[in-house]
């Protein structure tokens, strides 16, 4: 059964498309603008990892400077209202583009408000 997303489904996950994009891209002006100045990150079952776009610039700028390939891809997601789940496989390579040397699954959670992403939760076995 294949249900349509209601408006507001629909503009959380174009936010979240945009910052995988942006991502995927390395691109960390395009990565940044898609959350909220106060966004909260956290690591499942640890709790609140750090908070707000400066913290976020840092860690994610100093990520993709050091990364020869980064991607991200949704392998299935669910959406509803304003919330977002996404298993998504991250693929980098630190040494050499065309030489994949770290795979990570996880699922992460977005909370999208006012189309940016506020909070973010990251969860991995």
């Amino acid at each position: 059964m294949t249900t349509q997303l209601s408006r507001q489904e629909q503009h959380t996950a174009e936010v979240i498309d945009r910052q995988l994009d942006a991502y995927n891209q390395r691109n960390i002006e395009a990565f940044a603008a898609t959350y909220h100045e106060d966004v909260e990150i956290y690591r499942f079952p640890g709790g609140l990892d750090y908070c707000g776009k400066n913290e976020l610039i840092q860690r994610y700028g100093s990520k993709f400077a050091r990364l020869k390939f980064l991607k991200a891809t949704s392998l299935q997601r669910m959406v509803q209202g304003n919330i977002l789940v996404d298993h998504e496989l991250a693929e980098s390579a630190s040494v050499n583009a065309e030489q994949i040397d770290e795979r990570v699954k996880v699922i992460v959670a977005y909370e999208v408000e006012e189309r940016l992403i506020r909070r973010v939760t990251f969860m991995q076995g």
